[in-house]
């Protein structure tokens, strides 16, 4: 029998959402990395490394949700040298919430992550207010200076 890890759950999320409502991929390859997927589809490649939260920080009011995500050394690492090698890489961050039916994925181009790291941040934090249209990313003081995501990006993706 296989045990299922809390993992399982949130990488098959961002999986599910890619594969049921976006795109439909020709090939999807794994390695020993679950948190990193290779797929193709008939337009293009592209590695897929996934981050989770499994709660969201809590906030002073109702309409904003924020989350932080560790940026370890060995993901540094192994980001940049996707991005040194050339693969077209989208860093995925399941943001989740209770009940899990809320939950949000934010997806950052390898241009971002590479920004974000070059800043030598040690954790993401990625927020969103209900009314927006984006998750802002705090590169320092506050959400004015911050690095915008569009919370749709899997909508402009279906081309891939």
């Amino acid at each position: 029998m296989s045990k299922l890890k809390v993992t399982d759950f949130y990488y098959g999320a961002v999986l599910s959402t890619l594969f049921n409502n976006h795109f439909k991929p020709a090939l999807v390859e794994g390695g020993d990395d679950r948190q990193v997927y290779d797929l193709t589809t008939d337009n293009n490649a592209f590695r897929l490394f996934i981050k989770y939260c499994g709660e969201k920080k809590n906030t002073k009011t109702e309409d904003y949700n924020s989350w932080t995500f560790g940026l370890n050394d060995s993901d540094k690492k192994e980001i940049l040298s996707y991005i040194a090698n050339g693969y077209n890489l989208m860093v995925a961050l399941l943001c989740g919430v209770e009940g899990l039916a809320e939950s949000e994925i934010a997806v950052l181009s390898k241009e971002k992550i590479q920004q974000i790291i070059e800043l030598e941040k040690t954790s993401i934090t990625i927020s969103r207010k209900k009314s927006e249209r984006a998750f802002r990313i705090s590169i320092g003081n506050g959400r004015e200076n911050a690095i915008q995501i569009k919370a749709n990006i899997f909508d402009e993706m279906k081309g891939i």
